[in-house]
């Protein structure tokens, strides 16, 4: 993936992190229901997935590039 595409993947998970501007994110309050074991309804794991979904994926594909920069420089 190029640095622009990775930028704009990586803004696109803030955002959707911290959506809405209020004062909770959904997220957070997503977050809590699950620790607090009261995530049942569909719409709230849509949820969940919606705005934590692409932080987990740029949280991936930076792991991802650094397992392999590690390994290049290992090899080397």
């Amino acid at each position: 993936m190029k640095s622009s595409n990775l930028t704009y993947l990586i803004i696109l998970a803030l955002v959707m992190a911290v959506l809405p501007f209020g004062e909770q994110p959904h997220l957070w309050q997503k977050l809590l229901l699950l620790k607090d074991g009261y995530l049942h309804q569909p719409l709230d794991w849509f949820d969940l997935l919606m705005h934590g979904g692409p932080l987990v994926a740029v949280l991936v594909i930076l792991a991802a590039r650094g397992i392999t920069k590690l390994r290049a420089k290992a090899a080397a």
